[in-house]
């Protein structure tokens, strides 16, 4: 039987809610034989009436890989709803699944429900820990810590206070009620409870961060923890797991959810009935803070500090390195060598990074000024770095197999991340990566991410912009029916020759050529039959010189080149190419009429180079006198 493959859709991808969701996926896919692929933006959406708005192309930079998924890779698909930064991308995924008859479930996402819905419930988290306090460690002087009077948080953590010892018959006194703010000033609260002649027993706190800083003032005055007071917080935030003691608290089940949507998709494989939404009670973590847990073998809270520090100071120190390389690159391979240390800091087992195809080694189309619209992920993409596989640099592959190698068969079930790279209007591609560890650092990681998308953005923007300006440059100088330089082109290109070879010593040629009876065509075939005789002239030209020569076209019917260190032979052969190469094509192109001119040139040697009009003038004298031969030819 197949192994079957769960894909995890997520934004913000962050330890306090999100890594521990997928976590818990993670856990039980490996379980259960299953691979995992989380497809991960990983901008974090802006709270509810925050003033913070996010750039329209930022957000289809963001949702942009959820177009990588390829449906029909997958059996299940978990997506966390109220993560999302634009709610369309719920119902896309759920449409899609439906269409691929894969079974979707929606996580803690209670505003967009699915079919099939995971909520996490934390309406007895509170009740929970003041019931715990209550009646398993017999205390009854209960003290609360709330966030900001009027928070919708805090009037429900606290009326879920006031519950519970109304429920035990305790009284509920106001001067046992603080607001901390959900910070510092819950050392504040504190200090003021401790002044009290009828001290708390414990201090409930509506949030982990506030009762930190409690613990930290209720330390600073000298009491113990739990032995004289007991502190409990609310959230289960990672700061919680290094501190000393370590906090009581209460969370909602973030883990468990992700386990049980694993088991909701694997009873739908299955045929079992499953309920249409499913809700996941708050888990009581007992620790050292209440007494529950006598002894710890934690790292020391400021120790771990001090490495979390030197971790940032490393991280930055080589982001300043990254983006020196990032500065100095000249091609897309340089471009990503640099990212190769960033997989070895975030500890990643293979890194890929997929570019779309159509903008490698080459202007990218980031067209900001006349199109607007967003480009995105492109059919192919090209894998440009390689670390943790062979997969060679510059391999070029269908974007919907998602790597540039088979990696779904092996003999373990595998855990994949995607997530996006993009700059202003365009989806650049993807990162791929295999994490060793599913928390890690997101928000570094959002700034690696971000730090490669902006710096690939503006190499190819800066290539794009090269070429634009190579463009203009060569409308500038070149003659448009022709593509031959036009008088600026000689007198930018044939002077630096004319320079050169008076530096030198050496010699000079200019050759002037006139086409024979333009007039005369254009009079009985019209102008555009005089541009097949102009344009034909100038290939045959072109193609006749000696390389490194300079042609132009410098009016209607006339032309110049420029040419340096040619001997006399070698002119007069290049003449004779242009006249073969005409007679050929009016014996085999089909024209009512012929195609002919005629040449003259001047050599002039070391000192005795003039100026260029100088020079063309007596070039021009030696044409017609080519031109005056051939009309007494003629007549004779």
């Amino acid at each position: 039987m197949d192994r079957k493959n769960i894909a995890v859709c997520v934004t913000g991808y962050n330890w306090e809610y999100e890594s521990r969701v997928v976590d818990g996926i993670y856990k039980r896919c490996q379980q259960l034989d299953i691979n995992l692929l989380v497809f991960a933006a990983l901008l974090i959406r802006p709270e509810l009436n925050s003033d913070r708005v996010l750039p329209e192309e930022i957000i289809l930079g963001e949702i942009e890989i959820f177009n990588l998924i390829n449906y029909d890779m997958l059996d299940g698909i978990a997506i966390l709803g109220d993560s999302m930064i634009q709610e369309d991308v719920i119902y896309k995924i759920s449409q899609k699944a439906a269409e691929h008859n894969i079974p979707i479930v929606n996580i803690n996402d209670p505003a967009h429900r699915l079919q099939y819905n995971v909520i996490l419930s934390d309406k007895t988290a509170m009740e929970t820990v003041v019931t715990h306090l209550i009646e398993e460690h017999n205390v009854t002087k209960i003290n609360f810590i709330g966030g900001f009077p009027g928070n919708l948080q805090t009037e429900e953590r606290l009326s879920a206070y006031k519950k519970v010892l109304k429920k035990h018959n305790i009284p509920i006194e106001e001067n046992r009620i603080a607001y901390g703010e959900f910070w510092l000033k819950a050392a504040e609260c504190t200090e003021e409870f401790m002044k009290s002649e009828d001290k708390p027993q414990a201090i409930v706190c509506a949030s982990d961060t506030m009762a930190i800083f409690s613990m930290e003032r209720l330390k600073k005055l000298g009491y113990r923890i739990p032995e004289d007071v007991i502190v409990t917080g609310f959230d289960g935030i990672k700061d919680c797991e290094m501190y000393t003691p370590l906090l009581t608290t209460v969370r909602r089940a973030f883990s468990a959810a992700g386990v049980r949507t694993v088991d909701i998709i694997r009873d739908i494989w299955e045929g079992r009935s499953v309920n249409e939404t499913e809700y996941v009670k708050c888990e009581l973590l007992k620790r050292q803070s209440c007494g529950c847990e006598k002894k710890s073998s934690h790292i020391d809270f400021y120790k771990v500090m001090h490495s979390t520090n030197n971790r940032y100071k490393e991280f930055n120190t080589y982001l300043l390195e990254l983006n020196t390389k990032f500065a100095n690159a000249k091609n897309s391979i340089e471009l990503y060598s640099g990212t190769i240390k960033g997989a070895e800091f975030f500890g990643l087992k293979k890194l890929y990074i997929c570019i779309n195809s159509n903008i490698r080694e080459r202007f990218c189309n980031i067209d900001y000024e006349l199109d607007k619209s967003f480009k995105g992920l492109s059919e192919n993409a090209v894998s440009m770095v390689q670390y943790g596989h062979e997969v060679p640099i510059g391999y070029e592959f269908p974007a919907q197999q998602l790597l540039p190698e088979s990696f779904l068969g092996g003999e373990k079930p595998v855990l994949m991340a995607f997530s996006p790279l993009y700059f202003k209007n365009s989806f650049l591609g993807y990162l791929a990566y295999e994490p060793s560890k599913l928390e890690g650092n997101g928000d570094l990681f959002g700034s690696w991410t971000t730090s490669i998308s902006n710096n690939a953005g503006c190499f190819y923007m800066n290539n794009e912009l090269e070429y634009l300006v190579a463009k203009l440059d060569s409308l500038n100088v070149r003659d448009p029916l022709t593509s031959l330089y036009n008088r600026r082109g000689m007198v930018r290109y044939g002077e630096a020759l004319i320079s050169q070879a008076k530096k030198g010593s050496g010699r000079i040629t200019i050759i002037c050529a006139d086409i024979d009876n333009l007039k005369p065509i254009n009079d009985k075939y019209g102008h555009e039959a005089g541009d097949v005789a102009i344009t034909k002239t100038a290939e045959a030209i072109l193609n006749s010189m000696p390389q490194g020569s300079v042609c132009t076209r410098t009016g209607g019917d006339e032309f110049c080149v420029i040419l340096s260190g040619a001997e006399e032979t070698e002119i007069q052969s290049a003449i004779e190419r242009v006249d073969k190469t005409l007679e050929e094509y009016n014996n085999t192109g089909g024209l009512p009429f012929k195609i002919a001119c005629s040449c003259g040139y001047h050599i002039v040697n070391g000192k005795n180079i003039g100026y260029m009009d100088e020079m063309v003038k007596l070039a021009d004298k030696e044409m017609y006198k080519v031109k005056a031969a051939k009309k007494t030819a003629r007549r004779n």
